[in-house]
């Protein structure tokens, strides 16, 4: 049985503009809040969103709500109206803070829901073009590999599937990583599913 895609890759990639549209619990973003809030102290908007990885209008939101349930306060407020607001936690907040940092300490972009995630690894290897032998030699012709080395990582780099790299330390295992690592962008950008 073959799955049918949920999502388009543009709708997947782009930004959410509410919470609703991150389509996962509220109570989870509000604990990266918390949880970023306590461990930096006083955080503006745009630390927010550089760190949750969601658009300023949605923690905005969320800081109006977060603020009038007293868990946080204004520290600072710039010329820029509540863009320019740096947050702080209130004594609640703290506690808030404390639980949600016993339930997990992770503290990084909001996730992905999975079948979104899964749809975008989908479409990214079905869309995804093959590489030429010769491409593939002359991304990694800096290097100084084996005769033929190209006609062995190019079937590896082509499958669309994990590739392992083995052998003892200094040997350039990460450096052909990369090689391919920069193949594979140039030919198809691999998408950033963090938002």
């Amino acid at each position: 049985m073959e799955r049918q895609l949920q999502v388009p890759m543009l709708d997947c990639l782009k930004l959410p503009e509410t919470l609703e549209e991150l389509a996962i619990p509220p109570g989870i973003v509000t604990d990266l809040i918390f949880k970023l809030l306590f461990t930096e102290g006083d955080v503006s908007l745009r630390r927010f969103s550089d760190v949750l990885h969601i658009g300023a209008q949605v923690i905005d939101a969320i800081m109006m709500r977060l603020q009038q349930e007293h868990f946080v306060d204004i520290a600072k407020a710039g010329n820029i109206g509540r863009a320019s607001y740096i947050y702080v936690l209130t004594e609640l907040g703290t506690g808030r803070a404390r639980d949600s940092l016993e339930r997990s300490q992770y503290i990084g972009p909001v996730p992905v829901p999975i079948d979104v995630y899964t749809d975008a690894i989908l479409q990214q290897s079905e869309e995804r073009t093959k590489i030429s032998a010769e491409v593939v030699q002359q991304s990694i012709s800096h290097l100084i590999l084996p005769e033929g080395f190209h006609r062995r990582i190019g079937p590896a780099v082509n499958a669309g599937t994990s590739l392992f790299l083995y052998g003892p330390p200094g040997n350039g295992k990460t450096t052909v990583a990369q090689a391919i690592s920069k193949l594979i962008a140039g030919s198809n950008p691999i998408c950033c599913l963090t938002r």
